[in-house]
């Protein structure tokens, strides 16, 4: 099970272990229109990299890039493409009144069933892959999201990494973002 969490408040989200341990950061680069121009050389053409809203990069615990998630604004509706480090296309999460799951080279493997508090990842004739949920996180004097992941079964298709980049694209699509403060009557519980 991992944990995709704010670990203080000043800190910015990471994966971290049942047990508590770090094993990945995220870091997010935010992009004001035209900004991501040529950033990226994967597959997406200049059009689509002008669109780019946002990159959140996964790294390891010596900084070595894991995968990452970008967020697109010219989207009709809202979606998030996975890259290895390299720029090759992992898996698209696009949102079309369910969450879709496609593979890198954009053929439908799976889908998200469920709400936000408790979501299961199927693929395309397949059983149940992995649950993902998101609970509250009281962090010193924030309230965040904590969203978790158990893989169930290892995915016949989806990369392990598009996977592990589930709980990273339930937040940006389903979390408010920005903690905001605890109330009074949630500081004395």
């Amino acid at each position: 099970m991992l944990h995709l969490t704010r670990p203080s408040a000043h800190a910015g989200l990471a994966y971290v272990t049942a047990a508590g341990e770090r094993e990945a950061t995220v870091l997010v680069q935010r992009f004001a229109h035209g900004q991501g121009e040529g950033l990226v050389d994967a597959v997406l053409s200049g059009d689509s990299l002008d669109h780019l809203d946002e990159r959140n990069t996964v790294v390891d615990r010596s900084d070595g890039p894991l995968f990452y998630v970008e967020r697109y604004r010219a989207a009709s509706s809202p979606s998030f493409a996975v890259f290895d480090p390299g720029g090759t296309p992992l898996a698209v999460y696009l949102w079309q009144e369910t969450l879709l799951v496609r593979d890198g080279t954009g053929a439908p493997v799976g889908r998200v069933r469920g709400a936000p508090e408790r979501l299961e990842l199927l693929e395309t004739g397949g059983g149940l892959v992995a649950q993902c949920w998101r609970s509250p996180l009281y962090v010193q004097w924030l309230v965040d999201d904590q969203w978790s992941l158990t893989v169930l079964e290892e995915p016949r298709v989806l990369d392990r990494r598009a996977l592990v980049a589930l709980p990273l694209v339930c937040r940006l699509l389903w979390s408010h973002g920005v903690p905001r403060e605890r109330s009074d009557a949630e500081m004395s519980r």
